[in-house]
């Protein structure tokens, strides 16, 4: 008798559930009852994140080989002196951390703005003289002839590898990756600006 009452009484129990995830159920459909779940989706940008990023320093982008020939011409009153020189570079395009100003990069929600400095030429230095070739050279040439020679070639290459083309690959290079690493920590959307640059 008083295991049948028990049964009894787990059943009834489980005929008023029943009934009230019905109704639960009903009212839902009717819109009496609406159930939301609430997300925030803002991704939190720390201070340290943002110094580790800005502690890269120079960031290169785009690096270009580069081999030009210059030649210089001296006008004797029995013959001609020339001087010919092959230079061989790596001129690298990037951007330096170092430069960005401000507020640089500002998230919101699930949304990160970068605005960061145009890409540009990373070191000047960018001829090894150890490799420069002279590849003709009749008479003396004084030192300053040599400099000369030098910084012709220096120009030449700049032209050759500082092309707008050249620069338009460092930024799409730059927002590539800078979009990596944001989508990285977590951010859905990474919007980035430069500064212009000059050629």
């Amino acid at each position: 008798m008083g295991k049948w009452l028990s049964a009894l009484k787990w059943l009834v129990v489980a005929v008023v559930l029943a009934v009230f995830i019905g109704l639960l159920i009903k009212w839902n459909r009717k819109g009496g009852i609406s159930v939301e779940v609430g997300f925030d989706d803002r991704i939190e940008l720390t201070s340290q994140e943002i110094r580790r990023i800005e502690q890269i320093g120079q960031w290169e982008f785009l690096s270009v080989q580069s081999e030009v020939v210059a030649d210089t011409l001296r006008k004797g009153f029995f013959t001609d002196d020339r001087l010919v020189a092959v230079y061989t570079g790596v001129p690298r395009i990037g951007i330096d951390m170092n430069r960005v100003t401000g507020e640089w990069a500002q998230a919101h929600g699930d949304t990160v703005t970068l605005r960061l400095p145009a890409v540009h030429l990373l070191d000047k230095n960018f001829i090894d003289e150890a490799r420069t070739k002279v590849f003709y050279e009749s008479g003396k040439w004084p030192n300053g002839a040599r400099r000369d020679l030098y910084d012709r070639a220096y120009g030449k290459m700049l032209r050759q590898c500082l092309t707008p083309s050249n620069m338009r690959r460092a930024e799409a290079n730059a927002r590539n990756q800078f979009t990596a690493l944001f989508r990285a920590l977590g951010f859905h959307t990474v919007e980035i600006y430069f500064r212009f640059f000059s050629v």
